[in-house]
């Protein structure tokens, strides 16, 4: 790599890896983002979590977190990819979405390396030196100070031979995946129209044009196609649809894929696989027994399935689910975040534990859980943060994108 050491060496792009990175740059340091893919965004772009999930309160009342967040969705705006706030949430258009983040990085001067992976990491003295990274010329090394592990799936920590945690503490087990996929042409009237006529079927919430914003399947109508044949969902019982900021364009996350072993090619192949299908086995339901739909058309689906749960880091501080549910405060509280715990369990299917404060208020995550034990430099964030299981289930979780409340200056 020329010789240059970074001031910032980032591993991974979705959004904590591009809070990272932004913040880094904007102070004026050097700054790189290794990333697998050929786009940041993370779960944003490649897993179709097509919202910013995390600025405000569950209530939607109290916005908490500001800095590169904002930053974000002003780029966005500017592009058209989103027309602000709905609820608790932002919706987003992928593409434009991918453009932002990448005028933006471009613009803060930050080096990325597409299409590059995280193969090792050297260590000495409790430092970390370097990252091996691989592409398709082969193996280089990224040289920094400070070295940020935002890669999902704890890579670095785990490739320079640091303590990692995985899976519920009792059994190991992961939460179920999934993979979102989106819907055009749908008649929004027609689909209000429906929901009018049977409550017990579909639920809708209109924004303020009076537009359908969010679309809830419920578990009646589905379960009735399921029992004719006409659906493939083995694994939930309700889809739950928004809309992306344009007329009859809608991303529906339902499929719901067990994981066992996240890092087996084989077995991503094969839930990819399973849940493309559950996607297109929803896509037909929808046209044959929802009102609305009966135009409609698959857009796309996420190039990659989203992992929720995958590896953590061992930190300085581990962050309980009694912190969350207690809406704990720290005095090096870097983080704010008012999701729930809100997990994909493989046994129960989706299960919520709410905050004691009440639906807007909010808990802190210290520094100290970001920062790993063994290594001076390196820092997780996003879903690799040292977290109890149910705890990550509201900061971390990949396809719910809780974790762009790290971006708070």
């Amino acid at each position: 790599m020329n010789g240059k050491v970074y001031d910032v060496v980032v591993v991974g792009g979705g959004p904590a890896g591009i809070g990272a990175a932004f913040s880094a740059a904007r102070l004026g340091l050097s700054a790189a983002i290794i990333e697998r893919h050929s786009m940041l965004g993370g779960n944003w772009t490649n897993g179709y979590v097509l919202s910013i999930l995390g600025m405000y309160t569950y209530s939607g009342n109290t916005k908490i977190v500001g800095g590169i967040a904002d930053y974000v969705v002003e780029r966005l705006s500017k592009l058209s990819g989103t027309k602000g706030k709905v609820g608790n949430f932002i919706p987003f258009r992928p593409d434009e979405m991918k453009l932002a983040l990448e005028l933006a990085s471009s613009e803060l001067g930050i080096d990325k390396y597409f299409g590059s992976m995280a193969t090792g990491a050297s260590i000495e003295n409790g430092l970390i030196t370097g990252i091996q990274v691989t592409d398709k010329s082969g193996i280089k090394e990224v040289k920094g100070k400070v070295f940020v592990d935002s890669s999902g799936e704890c890579d670095v920590t785990y490739l320079a031979g640091l303590g990692c945690m995985s899976g519920r503490s009792n059994d190991g087990a992961h939460q179920d995946a999934t993979l979102p996929f989106r819907i055009g042409g749908v008649d929004e009237k027609k689909v209000i129209e429906h929901a009018k006529r049977n409550p017990d079927e579909l639920s809708v919430v209109l924004d303020s044009e009076g537009n359908v914003s969010r679309i809830r399947i419920m578990q009646a109508l589905v379960e009735k196609a399921k029992s004719a044949g006409d659906l493939y969902l083995p694994l939930a019982n309700s889809e739950f649809l928004f809309n992306t900021s344009r007329r009859g364009e809608f991303v529906c996350n339902a499929t719901h894929v067990h994981v066992n072993n996240f890092g087996d090619g084989a077995e991503i192949a094969r839930i990819t696989a399973d849940a493309r299908k559950q996607a297109v086995s929803s896509l037909e339901f929808l046209v044959k027994y929802v009102g609305g739909f009966e135009n409609a058309y698959l857009i796309d689906s996420a190039p990659s399935i989203g992992m929720r749960e995958t590896r953590r880091a061992i930190g300085e501080y581990i962050l309980t689910k009694q912190d969350v549910i207690s809406n704990a405060r720290f005095d090096d509280a870097i983080v704010r975040c008012g999701h729930p715990v809100e997990v994909h369990d493989p046994e129960k299917g989706v299960y919520y534990v709410h905050l004691n404060g009440g639906d807007d208020s909010w808990y802190e995550i210290p520094y100290r859980a970001i920062v790993v034990k063994g290594a001076k430099n390196l820092f997780a964030i996003g879903r690799c943060l040292r977290a109890e299981f149910e705890a990550q289930a509201s900061n971390g979780n990949g396809p719910g994108c809780r974790y762009c409340c790290i971006h708070n200056d």
